[in-house]
């Protein structure tokens, strides 16, 4: 890379990473605010946040399917500066997303005890957790509005739109989950139930501040409700034939999650919390760099739609390098402080020590995991090659982490820590296709040619 060039790389990478980097971190350390206040409640409290958490997820990552391919072509069409064509795909994304999040909402609010109990057995958990994760469910619209904004305004490089809303959502989050967790300033002590209710009013309001802000600075976006909806077929046909495999590939991995928490909730409370008690770490830790993921595929995604394919080769080489550097080093710190982290939980000291041990396997595997989101959730699907990374994902989860998860916990009976540390070596298998992909070029596309508005 020429001097010139790795200039414009290092400026691109703090306008755009750093933005997207700081609203990561500030949504985890919210997650991980939750997490203390809920966690002076107890182990059953933990638990049932954890499950109701884990069951958002499954929500959350269709919807950020979706958006992501919005992000995808976003991206190529801001190589070419066109805006028109911005907002016709955002018409897609909020419509498919609208559709989605609805039937989510009713799902969840009118069945949260059924859909809690096929997590766990364990009545407390089951009583507890599905008042949180029915109120939780309002917020599920809100959300999407938020994912697909904020993804036109990343591709778009307006990233400091989003990370300002999200502060503001985190202050208001934690000062309601004061004031209604607990019952300050003459408010009632609700526990778990006043935690939901300070989500969702948090959420909403990050919501009215992401529009808010596009019609007021006319950022991308910002168009009268006809042309946003005024969708052409082509764009239509070329964006579900990327999307649907993202879509597929979110699910996947989110599955997979879900049999890893429900065997991780099954080999009993103690090792549920403990696992709970370390995502808000894992959370802060991916966030801390998942703006590299972001900036690689706005970057290299831009480059695609302007047709300099070579650059965004190059581009891509770089941010896989510079992601592991700067993970290895982090993952060393987070070992280090991982003793630290888990005091500062009320939970039994069985649970404390299992905690400490899982955070160490994290630390460990934390430099492939950011590879690999690099690689797969930046640089290949920025240039649509969606259906790779699904076949890479379904692989990688289904014949490698859920099986040896298990045997490992149900027929070898092994600690929670060991079973965490071999289903993680799913990672080294994705990292080693996904780089193969990289240096093949197969997935260096050029979406948007012929199908602009």
């Amino acid at each position: 890379m020429d001097p010139d060039r790795k200039k414009d790389f290092y400026k691109n990478v703090y306008k755009i990473a750093i933005p997207i980097t700081l609203q990561s971190l500030i949504m985890s350390l919210l997650f991980l605010t939750d997490q203390l206040m809920v966690g002076q409640l107890g182990d059953t409290a933990i638990a049932s946040v954890g499950i109701a958490t884990k069951i958002f997820s499954v929500i959350s990552v269709v919807l950020a399917g979706i958006s992501m391919g919005v992000s995808v072509y976003a991206a190529q069409f801001w190589g070419n500066r066109d805006t028109k064509s911005i907002s016709q795909l955002l018409g897609l994304g909020l419509f498919i997303g609208l559709i989605l999040s609805f039937l989510f909402t009713l799902l969840v609010f009118f069945n949260p005890q059924y859909i809690v109990g096929l997590f766990t057995t364990d009545k407390s958990i089951i009583d507890n957790g599905y008042i949180f994760l029915q109120l939780v469910a309002l917020s599920y619209i809100p959300t999407m509005l938020t994912m697909m904004y904020s993804s036109i305004l990343r591709s778009t490089e307006h990233v400091k739109f989003p990370m300002y809303a999200s502060a503001v959502t985190v202050c208001i989050n934690v000062l309601l989950n004061y004031l209604f967790i607990f019952g300050h300033l003459g408010f009632p002590a609700m526990g778990l139930k006043g935690s939901a209710i300070a989500m969702v009013i948090s959420r909403v309001i990050e919501c009215i501040l992401i529009i808010g802000a596009v019609y007021k600075f006319r950022l991308p976006g910002s168009v009268d409700w006809r042309n946003l909806f005024g969708i052409s077929k082509p764009l239509t046909v070329k964006f579900f034939s990327t999307t649907y495999p993202i879509v597929l590939t979110e699910l996947v991995w989110v599955l997979g999650e879900t049999v890893y928490a429900v065997i991780y909730s099954r080999m009993g409370t103690v090792e549920m919390t403990a696992m709970t008690i370390t995502f808000p770490l894992q959370g802060l830790s991916v966030g801390l760099l998942s703006g590299l993921a972001s900036a690689a595929g706005v970057m290299v995604g831009n480059k695609l739609g302007a047709g300099e394919k070579d650059v965004a080769i190059d581009y891509a080489k770089k941010f896989i390098r510079f992601g592991i550097i700067i993970s290895i080093s982090l993952g060393v710190v987070i070992a280090l402080t991982a003793p630290l982290y888990v005091s500062a939980f009320n939970i039994s000291s069985e649970a404390n020590q299992l905690g400490i041990y899982i955070i160490w396997v994290f630390a460990g595997f934390l430099w492939v995991k950011v590879a690999n989101m690099i690689i797969a959730g930046g640089i290949l699907q920025s240039g649509g090659d969606s259906k790779f990374v699904f076949a890479m994902e379904s692989t990688a989860t289904w014949l490698i982490g859920v099986p040896s998860a298990l045997l490992l916990s149900f027929v070898w009976k092994q600690p929670i820590f060991w079973v965490y540390l071999v289903l993680s070596l799913e990672e080294v298998v994705r990292f080693g296709l996904g780089l193969t992909r990289i240096y093949s070029k197969k997935w260096v596309k050029n979406l948007v040619d012929g199908i602009a508005a």
